[in-house]
């Protein structure tokens, strides 16, 4: 017998059934209401990092989790891709991709994700994500020497997986790219997706195993309510962003290591951050630019600083139910709107950044009066 819950959005309501999890719906999840007319509605994860301060232990229990379901269906002689969807699951799958390589004993794990930045390397294909406010993604060839054609299996992730199409496009795009592949696993922390329709995809795919690992599955209906008019504010980023991005923390792959090197220097000093032992602080990612961020707020939680983590995102919503305040901004490199949803109080910002570039052209520094990193290196093949 399913678990029933029904939520009161601005923008219609929402029935949830959940099948079965590992973890409360509770626990995993709040709800918001989007600015976006073709989904009204917003999955808010609470342990994602992302719309939901959340400390960075609990984010790394989910990438554990995850990868635990997930180990068991990979053979231990696979050469495994891990492929996050942009912009929300970039800093989750490259976590479950770190899982797997502490945990497993594949001959190699390559990383990579969509984007929607514009970089100076090849772009392999693109797909498009049909409910998105930003429906493009890109999807760059992986850096040489890694060995794309020797992948057997492939992980695509995602922070919800609500009707597989998205999904569905990037499998056919590998099936035509990877002569070896043999397994393709769609996990996420939910899965909305019915036995049915999981039955109905596997169909279309009789030369692989195409499998499915989450936190939760469940389904859900929403009823919109038509007195409410929205539509995309202005300025919303729905395009492909020709801010200068780095290619070395996703976008073109890299060779998975089970403790990856990084350093994040003071835009001040370009030295490494002083910080205060008896300071609350929130370390903000920004846009895709999340793992990184990750790591680095959970080395400092690991010294005993009081640390939460989230990141800015492009996604607009309102405040209803699980957003509870929203800060915006008019980004100059990436020529969009960007959010910071749900920011406690009464806590130092430390805000990161993958290059000097985007920077200077981010407002957020100034409004939320915060210590600013940079990414100095990230060595994950060491």
């Amino acid at each position: 017998m399913s678990d029933q819950h029904s939520i009161q959005l601005q923008t219609g309501k929402l029935l949830i059934s959940v099948l079965s999890a590992r973890f409360s719906l509770d626990h995993l999840l709040t709800f918001g209401s989007r600015l976006n007319p073709k989904r009204r509605f917003l999955f808010v994860s609470k342990v994602l990092g992302k719309y939901v301060p959340c400390q960075p232990s609990t984010m790394r229990k989910s990438y554990q989790v995850l990868a635990s379901q997930i180990q068991p269906l990979v053979s231990p002689s696979s050469n495994i891709w891990v492929l996050g969807i942009a912009e929300t699951a970039t800093g989750l799958a490259a976590g479950v991709a770190q899982e797997i390589k502490l945990s497993g004993d594949a001959q190699q794990v390559v990383y990579s994700h969509t984007t929607r930045c514009q970089i100076d390397k090849e772009i392999d294909f693109s797909i498009i994500e049909a409910h998105s406010h930003a429906p493009s993604h890109l999807i760059y060839s992986l850096e040489k020497p890694l060995n794309q054609q020797g992948i057997t299996t492939a992980i695509l992730v995602d922070d919800e997986i609500s009707t597989g199409k998205t999904l569905a496009q990037l499998t056919n795009q590998l099936l035509e790219r990877l002569p070896l592949l043999k397994t393709v696993v769609w996990a996420s922390l939910v899965n909305w997706v019915s036995e049915e329709d999981r039955a109905l995809f596997a169909e279309q795919y009789p030369n692989i195993n195409l499998l499915f690992c989450s936190l939760l599955d469940g389904n859900f209906a929403f009823s919109a309510d038509e007195t409410f008019k929205d539509q995309l504010p202005k300025n919303t980023a729905v395009g492909i962003s020709k801010a200068v991005s780095r290619a070395d923390i996703g976008r073109t792959g890299y060779l998975v290591q089970k403790r990856p090197q990084y350093s994040f220097v003071s835009i001040e000093t370009n030295c490494a951050i002083s910080l205060q032992q008896d300071q609350k602080y929130t370390v903000v990612g920004t846009g895709e630019f999340s793992y990184q961020p990750f790591l680095f707020a959970e080395e400092l939680e690991q010294r005993g600083f009081d640390i939460l983590f989230q990141s800015t995102g492009r996604s607009p919503a309102i405040e209803d139910c699980g957003i509870k305040s929203k800060i915006s901004c008019f980004d100059n490199g990436h020529q969009g709107m960007f959010y910071l949803y749900n920011l406690p109080k009464n806590r130092q910002v430390i805000l990161c950044y993958e290059n000097r570039e985007q920077y200077d052209n981010c407002p957020f520094k100034d409004i939320l009066a915060a210590k600013v990193v940079i990414l100095d290196t990230f060595l994950s093949d060491t």
